[in-house]
């Protein structure tokens, strides 16, 4: 304890001589009191020593003096326990009596309990603090595990992590280049021995067809302990019934052979397929023996026309690109040669066109005509006046025939569709596109995609610029060079990922026409697996297209064995929504209805949920990587047979202690509420004493 004054403490002599005038000057300078017995006079002297004091600690508290205290807590370690709840710890079983090591494991998790601070952890696409094991769970993510560990416990005192697995991870990145901050102790579950089993490693197949499209499926069998074996791969439809079968003949020990069947894609919509191959005597798990898989058949596609003044490489990077989603059908064509019609496309891509040596004023006028969707891209051949004519969208006045050289940079407010932050990032990074220098004026409804950032310069100039117009799409590329934008994002990345997204979602966008129905119903997406939730979106618009959510929803889902399966849609921000995770495996379609207005309105589509077979494609313990986490982190490796040696270990560890965390807390003696009925008592005790031998 200390004390902290925050005036000169000499002061404190003037306390103690108001004090003592005051006490003097109200007892012995005064002849107030009756009482003149020889007891008195030793009376008068303590209520003058009453007075004295109380004065005195009032004055000192008025110098504000301050006292600092010092704490020390005593923190027990903890020791994590995380176990892996994942069904291919049942295999561990196998060899293992699982009830012995179930009883060693609550022996090991009592003695901890006794003389440590014990949290108690399962994991499998994460960590979950609970103590019971079902090894159900259908995935494990070990490093996803160990990052969560070490931010839980951050800056805490922890002696140890016991890890108990067997090493095999189906999801997140390899768990020996996670950073971890304290010792693991791994106990190594499972069998590292090759068993005899039969499995789909991989099924390859489109997830999209086209109606009447012939879709090759690539199967790849693997093999274990298997050789001299004869087995047959079936393909299966979504009834269970066969549409072709393959035998093989397994030749080696472990084998890795591909099959590959082909599939007339001839009803629209989801459909589920199967591969299935026989099963051998011995074989360690049937699970991985089947495999299910999806593709959604669509009846048609949007064609997009490139028309070109004349050959350039910009033209072979965007058809590269746009190719690449198996909705688009790309045609590139240029304006001297073109004589087909523009009505049968959904979108057209205007390269340098109009130009100086071709108006193109044909094309331009079927598009009006026809309110087809179009891109124009600007470039150094482009004639400005007339494509300021021709379109709404901006007008430019180039100076001269000046170019700037301008970099990209992503507009943070743009909302017509949403790209990755990944591939923003990599925009501010390409090379820049020369871009036509002069004024630029685009129109109110025009929504800026990339700006143009000239040196170190972010102007309010756009480099893509989209719009939407009395129910038409358009837009404009402005800037000659995107093709060195696909070669960076290939040398920088090795792949073109982020250019593909940029402009196969904008073709995408203005290819697509807009949606003018007031009831809509959509999935997020076409395939869910067992263990996620099935999310279903609604949307409902009044006359003039204001989202309401007044009227209740009824959502009727059928699988394909004729099941109906009742569902309600919560309302949520002016829309609906349904998430449910009740539905069992299967394909579904699903009719949504609703009254508004007086009218009636409805809306279907259709989804699959799938089985998760992570488990079951590893069944070979990976003990190398728990080797390797322990040596990184200082910690050891362990066996379930030998639950006592690690038991052991941790109690007999001396770093294993507590921590001692010293603090101070300064505060204001005036706060102390000692001091008050200190100096309370001693007034009373004076007054009462004043007042009994007759003073007032």
């Amino acid at each position: 304890m200390e004390f902290i004054f925050q005036y000169p403490i000499w002061f404190i002599v003037f306390c103690f001589l108001l004090g003592l005038v005051y006490s003097s000057v109200l007892y012995f300078k005064t002849d107030a009191f009756a009482d003149n017995t020889p007891i008195f006079h030793w009376v008068k002297k303590v209520m003058a020593l009453f007075r004295f004091l109380s004065v005195s600690v009032l004055s000192f508290l008025l110098l504000s003096p301050l006292i600092k205290s010092r704490f020390v807590d005593k923190v027990q370690p903890s020791i994590v326990i995380v176990h892996d709840n994942s069904s291919s710890i049942k295999l561990s079983f196998g060899k293992l009596d699982s009830s012995k090591y179930l009883a060693s494991l609550n022996e090991m998790y009592k003695a901890f309990d006794e003389k440590y601070l014990l949290d108690l952890y399962t994991f499998s696409d994460k960590a979950y603090q609970k103590d019971t094991l079902t090894f159900l769970e259908k995935r494990t993510n070990i490093s996803n595990t160990l990052e969560q560990i070490n931010s839980n416990y951050f800056n805490r005192n922890v002696g140890a992590v016991i890890l108990a697995t067997d090493g095999i991870y189906n999801e997140g990145n390899n768990p020996i280049y996670t950073d971890f901050n304290f010792p693991i102790y791994t106990i190594a579950l499972g069998d590292t021995s090759s068993q005899k089993d039969l499995k789909i490693a991989q099924v390859n197949a489109n997830k999209i067809a086209y109606l009447d499209d012939e879709v090759q499926v690539d199967v790849i069998i693997e093999a274990i302990n298997s050789k001299n074996e004869n087995v047959f791969v079936e393909l299966l439809n979504n009834k269970g019934k066969r549409i072709s079968s393959k035998k093989i003949n397994l030749k080696e020990d472990y084998i890795e052979q591909k099959v590959a069947f082909v599939i007339k894609a001839t009803n629209v919509g989801i459909q589920k397929y199967s591969i299935k191959i026989s099963e051998i005597e011995g074989e360690i798990s049937l699970e991985n023996n089947i495999s299910t898989f999806y593709i959604d058949v669509i009846d048609s596609r949007q064609k997009v026309l490139i028309l070109a003044n004349a050959p350039h490489p910009d033209i072979a990077a965007l058809k590269q690109s746009v190719s690449k989603n198996k909705n688009l059908e790309v045609d590139v064509q240029y304006i001297n040669r073109f004589g087909k019609n523009s009505e049968e496309y959904n979108l057209i891509v205007l390269h340098n066109l109009p130009s100086i040596k071709n108006n193109a004023q044909n094309i331009f006028s079927q598009i009006t005509k026809e309110k087809i969707p179009f891109l124009f891209i600007a470039a150094s051949a482009t004639n400005f006046n007339s494509l300021n004519k021709f379109q709404s969208i901006i007008n430019i006045k180039p100076s001269a025939k000046n170019l700037n050289e301008a970099t990209a940079f992503f507009n943070q407010n743009f909302t017509s569709f949403n790209l990755t932050q990944e591939t923003s990032n990599k925009l501010n990074k390409f090379p820049p596109v020369s871009v036509p220098f002069g004024s630029y004026k685009f129109a109110a409804t025009a929504k800026p995609l990339l700006y143009q950032k000239i040196g170190a310069i972010e102007t309010d100039y756009p480099i893509i610029l989209l719009n939407e117009n009395l129910g038409v799409k358009s837009g404009i590329i402005i800037g000659e060079g995107i093709w060195r934008w696909r070669l960076h994002d290939y040398l920088e990345n090795k792949n073109h990922d982020a250019f593909d997204e940029l402009f196969q979602k904008t073709i995408n966008y203005l290819a697509i026409k807009s949606d003018k129905r007031k009831f809509r119903v959509s999935n997020t997406k076409n395939v869910f697996f067992e263990t996620e939730p099935v999310i279903i979106e609604a949307e409902l618009y009044n006359e003039s297209y204001e989202l309401v959510n007044e009227p209740e929803i009824k959502l009727q889902a059928k699988n394909e064995k004729g099941e109906e399966f009742p569902l309600s849609m919560s309302r949520i921000n002016n829309a609906y929504v349904l998430k449910t995770t009740s539905l069992p495996i299967g394909a579904y379609t699903y009719t949504a209805t609703t009254t508004y207005a007086a009218k009636n309105y409805k809306a279907s589509g259709a989804f699959s949920i799938k089985t998760l077979q992570l488990e079951a494609i590893q069944t070979k313990a990976n003990h190398k990587i728990l080797h390797q986490i322990a040596e990184k982190t200082n910690g050891a490796v362990f066996y379930p047979n030998n639950l006592n040696k690690l038991k052991e270990f941790i109690l007999n560890k001396e770093d294993i202690k507590p921590t001692l965390f010293e603090s101070f807390k300064t505060r204001s003696i005036i706060n102390l509420k000692w001091i008050f009925f200190f100096i309370v008592a001693l007034l009373s005790i004076e007054w009462f004493a004043r007042k009994y031998y007759g003073a007032y």
